[in-house]
């Protein structure tokens, strides 16, 4: 056999490693590669669900604000605008004394009869006061589910002010104070009044059960 042919026939066999060791090389960088990818779509998936989570607590923390927000403009609705009619209308009574219905009923029997066709005059100083209390309560902007809630607290507050108005314009037309004429226009306010309460305690309730 010549040397030639001897050479040939070594040749695959020298070569034969090192095909195996680049199928072995090709087999490892493939898996590093597959190891890599599943890192990159994990984390991928890690931050969307981090992104997802973060925008979620943002919804409720817009939420929570809103609701909190309408309850404050609630409150002050009642201590400002409320509170500023009621020392118009009936200066010589504390605010405190006249949350339950027969003490507003007296207080405002008494001064009808004292001042007569004068408390006409009182009543539509006041009137600007009583239209700040009103606007007060239907621009508060609820969410939707206690909306309602707080539009039945703005309709009790305007017919409390319709029967305050109904009063005033009684007595500008009567001149002097009949209490016969006058009573029944009292109870309606002091009715509205009570329902305007009610109402009011029904939508703080709905709103602090949101907080």
């Amino acid at each position: 056999m010549s040397n030639t042919e001897q050479e040939s026939r070594e040749v695959p066999q020298s070569l034969a490693p090192i095909q195996v060791e680049r199928s072995s090389d090709v087999s490892d960088l493939a898996g590093m590669r597959g190891h890599r990818g599943v890192k990159i779509t994990i984390g991928v998936l890690v931050l969307a669900g981090v992104i997802a989570g973060g925008a979620q607590l943002l919804r409720m923390m817009d939420a929570r604000q809103a609701y909190a927000t309408a309850a404050a403009q609630l409150d002050r609705s009642e201590t400002e605008q409320g509170d500023a009619f009621i020392r118009c209308a009936l200066p010589h009574q504390q605010r405190g004394n006249l949350t339950v219905p027969t003490a507003l009923h007296g207080a405002i029997e008494i001064a009808t009869e004292r001042m007569g066709k004068t408390y006409a005059k009182v009543l539509t100083t006041c009137t600007p006061l009583l239209e700040s209390f009103q606007q007060s309560i239907s621009g508060i902007k609820a969410p939707p589910d206690v909306t309602p809630k707080v539009a039945a607290v703005s309709k009790a507050a305007n017919d409390f002010g319709a029967a305050w108005l109904g009063l005033r314009d009684h007595l500008q037309r009567a001149g002097e104070a009949d209490r016969a004429e006058t009573a029944p226009l009292i109870d309606k306010i002091t009715a509205t009044w009570q329902t305007y309460q009610t109402e009011r305690e029904r939508a703080k309730q709905a709103l602090s059960a949101q907080l």
